[in-house]
């Protein structure tokens, strides 16, 4: 259960999906920090500054994908709750994502429903 100020890390190549993402959990009625990263190393060396309390990772980057960079926060924050973004979820992404620590398979349009998440890492 996370209590007090609740730390996101974004993890997307492409600066209007941070942007929208930051804006969606801003209004969300929660005390939200947002950390920005535009790729895999800096979203490694922004969970090495900061202690995230969820991870919002892209999986199609430039570099690392998504699913390594996931491997690589888990390995810093054990537990670390991450839901996974993409244009397109299918099955294949769901059953290879667990292993690396994704709790949810977000599509990018529903990005709006980051909230419900704020809700469940509070409530757990």
């Amino acid at each position: 259960m996370v209590a007090g100020e609740i730390v996101v890390l974004v993890v997307d190549d492409q600066p209007e999906v941070r942007t929208l993402a930051r804006v969606v959990l801003e209004v969300s009625g929660h005390p939200v920090r947002v950390v920005e990263a535009p790729d895999g190393p800096a979203a490694v060396a922004a969970a090495q500054r900061e202690r995230p309390d969820l991870a919002v990772v892209d999986q199609v980057m430039p570099g690392p994908d998504g699913l390594s960079v996931v491997s690589d926060l888990v390995a810093l924050h054990p537990g670390l709750p991450v839901a996974l973004c993409s244009a397109g979820v299918d099955g294949r992404l769901t059953s290879r994502g667990a292993p690396h620590g994704v709790r949810w398979l977000l599509p990018k349009h529903e990005l709006v429903r980051l909230p419900e998440l704020l809700d469940e890492i509070t409530e757990s």
